[in-house]
């Protein structure tokens, strides 16, 4: 009897080891990565991100949970095998979106911002992720619609005009169990234990237009270091100083004119300027040899800029630009003496930019590829000229208008061959010249 009770015990204990299961581990990935997995339910916290490996019961449905921001949560019942190879678990998530319908005729036309992006003119249907979004529908810089909007994955909202100015948003399809919304005035009222003015709540500013146009007055003051390298029977040196320039500038941004979506940060650049101020060339007594300092500036860009989050930018410029460091007047012996030169180059640079609230401070750097340098190259027997230039400043403004500063210094590097071995000759092995000028420019933006 002894030996039958010792020998049920064992089997009793035998049979519980058996049915206790233990556990596998099983690979857990998701498109896109970064999923939060639980098991079986999401109150038990957290148990790893994916791409992770999870401990699950042998021979015991389980529900694994993914879930991302975003996405629509993904449940995949999994059971673990006792034997052979454990298959992973595989989730690709499905973006959470809704979407907004802007077509009322009222609204023809007009822009469409959401979370301060513009998407276009109205009438048109946007997809965008689930969640609170501020809409802002945009005419002649008066807000027709401002507010905030709450959708369900899967809400399809139609944004109208209602009776007395207001604006409310309307269901008007919902699919997936996202639930049905609720229009802005209900969503105001919910959210409030004092009465609010629905009209008075869509006289909010509207959001910021973005720029079509910069129309502005430039004025340059340029200084000039010109030095010779080896020098024979020429003048070393050649300093000009507060060499005045004035003229137009302009910036067009065609696709946002357009109103396309792609690349509006693409403009086309123009500034023509030209010297006010010619100075006296002078000789060893201060007095006047006859020629005459005459500069002038011409630059064309095509510009691209891309924002980085929501205060920053790089900027990525390139075209063509004319340095005029002449000079007029004169006796042909007399312009020998100094260095006319006329640069005419291909210009490749890019800029960074950064908001301080209405303050926008820049640096700038660029290379020049020199095409020809003007009369001065003709003196020698051949002329080789690099170019490069950098720049800093600052612009703010104050509604349309702005102002901008800045300071930027421009190098040009010659090498010379010379033409002759006479002793008498006017030789260099090279030469450097050093611009450096101080730019404002007063504007209007529309």
């Amino acid at each position: 009897m002894r030996r039958a009770l010792v020998a049920g015990t064992l089997l009793g204990v035998c049979a519980g080891t058996a049915g206790a299961g233990g556990s596998r581990k099983v690979d857990v990935t998701s498109e896109p990565a970064g999923a939060s997995v639980y098991l079986n339910d999401v109150t038990t916290g957290e148990v790893c991100q994916t791409p992770c490996q999870v401990d699950l019961p042998i021979g015991v449905e389980t529900n694994v949970i993914l879930q991302k921001g975003g996405f629509t949560p993904d449940i995949i019942t999994v059971t673990a095998p006792r034997k052979g190879k454990v298959p992973a678990v595989k989730s690709t998530l499905v973006a959470a979106v809704a979407t907004f319908e802007i077509k009322d005729p009222a609204f023809r036309g007009a822009k469409i911002v959401i979370d301060d992006v513009e998407k276009g003119q109205a009438p048109q249907t946007v997809q965008i992720e689930a969640g609170p979004h501020h809409v802002a529908i945009v005419s002649k810089g008066k807000a027709l619609f401002d507010d905030i909007v709450d959708l369900d994955a899967g809400d399809e909202h139609e944004i109208k005009p209602v009776a007395g100015g207001a604006v409310a948003t309307t269901t008007v399809a919902s699919s997936g169990g996202g639930g049905g919304g609720t229009s802005a005035e209900e969503e105001l009222l919910a959210n409030t234990t004092k009465p609010v003015d629905i009209e008075k709540q869509t006289e909010k500013p509207s959001a910021p237009r973005r720029t079509f146009i910069n129309v502005g007055g430039d004025m340059d003051i340029g200084f000039r270091q010109f030095s010779y390298d080896n020098p024979t029977n020429l003048a070393a040196t050649e300093s000009e100083v507060g060499a005045v320039m004035v003229g137009p500038t302009l910036e067009l941004w065609p696709i946002e004119m357009l109103g396309g979506h792609h690349l509006r940060g693409l403009s086309l650049y123009g500034k023509v300027v030209f010297g006010i101020n010619h100075q006296p060339v002078l000789d060893a007594m201060n007095m006047p040899v006859g020629p005459q300092t005459y500069w002038g500036n011409i630059e064309v860009d095509l510009r691209q800029r891309w924002m980085i989050g929501d205060e920053s930018s790089i900027t990525a410029e390139g075209g063509y630009v004319r340095d005029q460091l002449e000079f007029t007047g004169g006796s042909k012996a007399t312009r020998d003496d100094v260095p006319v030169a006329d640069y005419r180059s291909v210009r490749i640079g890019v800029r960074a930019s950064t908001m301080l609230g209405a303050l926008e401070p820049f640096a700038a750097v660029e290379g020049r590829i020199v095409l020809s340098g003007g009369e001065l190259a003709t003196r020698f027997a051949s002329a080789d000229i690099t170019g490069a230039r950098i720049a800093a400043g600052a612009q703010v403004k104050a509604g349309p208008i702005y102002l901008r500063a800045q300071a930027a210094l421009t190098y040009y590097g010659w090498t010379f061959t010379n033409a002759s071995a006479d002793p008498m000759a006017k030789t260099a092995s090279g030469a450097t010249d050093v611009v450096e000028v101080l730019s404002f420019v007063l504007g209007l933006s529309h």
